[in-house]
């Protein structure tokens, strides 16, 4: 069901502030196992790139992409983050997600201050936003800008923004499905038609937010090349990353998807996406 070189966009690893599933390398090795072409690294907490390096440096088979979550532990909307993140290499920037105020449910940390929005009182973007939009446009090479666990006005802000600038930036919405993002399928064909990619995720089917099947539905209804195949796994309790990947392709063909639409979502379509941040 899953392509010989799926990629997953969004898997966690250890080192981390949490328990996780496999450190960097053996989920490196579990992906060549699983004949998967490569993941995207993310942590909530830090630049992965370094760990994605000793990785790779380890594990040649597999290409393994790095990322920045611009949550408070660097600054939050920090355009120097942003711009040093892209110097190391960073195939994607996640704007706030553990740190944005939309992230209603109970963060399992103690830090104060994780209440980031991007508009201001008035529903306009905020400066410090717009310089990280700036900063991903006025870049030398594409990097896949993901909206993190931001709200859908926000969103719908930043998306407006990006087209005034007449910037050309690749935007990812991050699982849609979840429960507390508070988006709808119509927002989903509304972003989607404005040039957005959504991720299809399968944490939000595990945590019960909503079924293959409602995937399904999103998927025709903005066309596979539009969307990503993911797991956002790494968990000690869920399946092996690699693992998900292939249960999430079965269940999308069970559900009525073809072969082939599994295929752009996991392959193409993020293939195209991560080859353009080289």
């Amino acid at each position: 069901m899953l392509p010989d070189g799926a990629i997953d966009f969004h898997v966690h690893a250890a080192p981390s502030l949490w328990e996780r599933k496999h450190d960097v390398i053996e989920l490196a090795n579990r992906a060549v196992e699983a004949k998967l072409g490569g993941f995207v690294l993310k942590s909530h907490f830090w630049n992965t790139e370094p760990m994605a390096a000793l990785a790779r440096d380890r594990v040649p088979d597999v290409d393994i992409h790095s990322s920045i979550a611009l949550n408070t532990f660097v600054g939050g909307f920090n355009p120097s983050a942003a711009e040093l993140a892209i110097e190391t290499g960073v195939s994607a920037i996640w704007l706030p997600t553990f740190s944005a105020a939309n992230y209603t449910t109970d963060r399992p940390f103690p830090f104060s201050g994780q209440d980031l929005v991007a508009l201001d009182d008035d529903g306009d973007l905020l400066p410090e936003v717009r310089a990280v939009l700036e900063t991903v446009a006025n870049a030398d090479r594409d990097v896949v800008l993901g909206n993190g666990h931001l709200g859908p006005d926000d969103t719908y802000a930043i998306l407006d923004v990006l087209d005034e600038m007449g910037a050309d930036v690749p935007y990812l919405i991050t699982h849609p499905e979840s429960a507390f993002m508070g988006l709808t399928r119509e927002d989903q064909i509304a972003f989607a038609e404005r040039g957005a990619y959504l991720e299809k995720c399968y944490l939000p089917v595990v945590k019960g937010d909503a079924t293959v099947a409602e995937m399904t539905e999103t998927v025709r209804a903005v066309g596979a090349e539009n969307c990503v195949l993911s797991t956002d796994f790494g968990q000690p309790d869920n399946l092996s990353p690699p693992e998900g990947l292939w249960e999430f392709a079965e269940r999308f063909v069970e559900a009525g998807l073809s072969e082939r639409e599994v295929a752009t979502m996991a392959l193409d379509t993020p293939s195209a996406l991560l080859d353009a941040t080289r």
